[in-house]
């Protein structure tokens, strides 16, 4: 046999070096890349702020909307259903309402500056208040300073400090004269904190009174912290996950249903408006509703959709073929009940694809293994980036990690607060705060960070993003 008829590669088997890749790697026991599914140049990131403009509640007045419809004939249906199912449950919304109202009245140190400066940040930029919220918000403001204003008079200064050496020789170790965690707040006072809270609670639309639970009833921590549970095999935490989970799906998709119903014509809000029909770009979205589908069919989900749920102790994916027309407590009473079982011999726990807010992201579903890979790969190959109503500070720091991961591409990131919007930008792309260029993008006001990231203070509604997605 002729020496050429002969190859062993130096003594090694090996595949034809002419195989494609795919093929190598399954030769030798590699992974076989997913196909590449998208070669846009031009990648748009929804964040919860997108959704909100088209009339979707906000992420932070999503439990007292949730508790709210939860006393309407349909939600009592569906909150029946569930507690029929998860028996012994303790949760309830009430309750958690309560206890966090409870908290604040009596540890207002850790929120009180913070409402404060979010409240005459309302009132000197919102003309639409009418009287009785720009007062609401004068009262919380008058109310608050005074506390801070008596602690701030009682701090020993250095002068101070320096006297009570020199006259007294006593060495000072506190910083104030009087020990304020054995202040106790006078029943006026905190029937009125009280009065606030609850008040703000059942108008989760207010102007003013939105920035005082702000924080204090995330969903997204209430989901996280129940979510260990199933680490824990703690069986009273994963019930109340299941409910919380739930609750959430079901009031989400009564609300698509409300908004579908009232948009007949198709209308799906400011930006997915503007994205309709555009074909050469990818849509990235961390919300949950079907619009960014409808307008884009090519979206990845993120974080999962209100159209699919998974039995995660089985791994069988499930979908809910149309969410417009679902028959909600029916949905609770007949499917979810013939599916859900935590005792006896069969297990399963089905929930939706929601991924709650973890620092280590869970694999619930192998579709998100897909799902982030058509990400990186799209942000990995994308030439400009949009990202709108998405706070990156707040958000997933996998997904950060992708985009920082590309150094080429335009980045533009529009926000309604500017200031908050180029602390997300320092902050991920590792920028530093003083070193920008202030520029006018469309009338509004802007920042251009290393030539190629641009921050955008605007409300969503007065962007026209035609000049960005062609």
């Amino acid at each position: 046999m002729a020496e050429t008829d002969i190859d062993i590669y130096g003594g090694h088997s090996q595949a034809n070096p002419a195989a494609t890749q795919a093929i190598q790697n399954n030769y030798y026991g590699l992974p076989v890349p997913i196909q590449k599914t998208t070669g846009a140049r031009i990648v748009v990131v929804l964040g919860a702020g997108v959704d909100t403009a088209s009339g979707f509640s906000a992420p932070d007045s999503l439990v007292p909307k949730i508790t709210e419809w939860l006393e309407t004939d349909e939600g009592k249906a569906v909150d029946a259903a569930l507690r029929k199912q998860l028996r012994r449950l303790t949760f309830n919304y009430g309750k958690y309402v309560d206890g966090a109202i409870e908290r604040l009245a009596h540890d207002l140190d850790r929120e009180r500056e913070t409402i404060c400066s979010r409240i005459t940040q309302e009132l000197t930029q919102n003309g639409s208040l009418d009287d009785s919220q720009r007062k609401m918000g004068l009262l919380i403001i008058h109310l608050f300073r005074k506390v801070t204003g008596v602690k701030e008079r009682a701090v020993i200064d250095e002068e101070t400090e320096e006297l009570i050496r020199e006259v007294t020789g006593i060495d000072p170790t506190d910083e104030t004269i009087i020990d304020f965690s054995r202040v106790i707040y006078t029943k006026t006072f905190e029937g009125i904190v009280r009065h606030i809270l609850h008040t703000s609670l059942r108008d989760a639309e207010h102007p003013i009174l939105r920035h005082v639970y702000t924080g204090l009833l995330d969903i997204g921590h209430l989901l996280a912290q129940h979510f260990y549970g199933f680490f824990t095999d703690k069986s009273s935490t994963v019930k109340s996950y299941l409910y919380i989970a739930w609750t959430l799906w079901a009031y989400l998709v009564h609300e698509e249903q409300q908004m579908a119903a009232a948009h007949e014509n198709g209308d799906a809000g400011p930006v997915y408006n503007q994205l309709r029909g555009k074909g050469q770009l990818q849509v990235v979205t961390f919300n949950y509703t079907t619009l960014a589908e409808a307008v884009s069919p090519s979206a990845v989900y993120f974080n999962g959709n209100l159209t699919d749920y998974v039995d995660i102790e089985n791994k069988n994916d499930l979908r809910v073929d149309d969410i417009h027309t679902l028959d909600l407590p029916r949905f609770f009473q007949e499917r979810l009940a013939s599916e859900l079982s935590l005792e006896g011999d069969r297990i399963a726990i089905p929930i939706p694809s929601f991924l709650p807010p973890l620092r280590l992201k869970p694999v619930i579903t192998d579709k998100y293994v897909t799902v982030w890979y058509r990400t990186a790969e799209a942000i990995a190959h994308a030439e400009r980036i949009l990202i709108l109503g998405h706070s990156l500070r707040s958000g997933d720091a996998f997904f950060c990690d992708m985009l920082r991961a590309n150094r080429r591409a335009e980045i533009l990131i529009i926000g309604r607060n500017i200031e908050k919007t180029c602390q997300d930008v320092c902050i991920t792309f590792q920028q530093s705060a003083n070193r920008y260029t202030p520029i006018t993008v469309q009338g509004h006001p802007a920042r251009k960070y290393d030539n190629r990231i641009t921050a955008i203070g605007a409300d969503l509604k007065e962007i026209d993003l035609a000049e960005w997605l062609d």
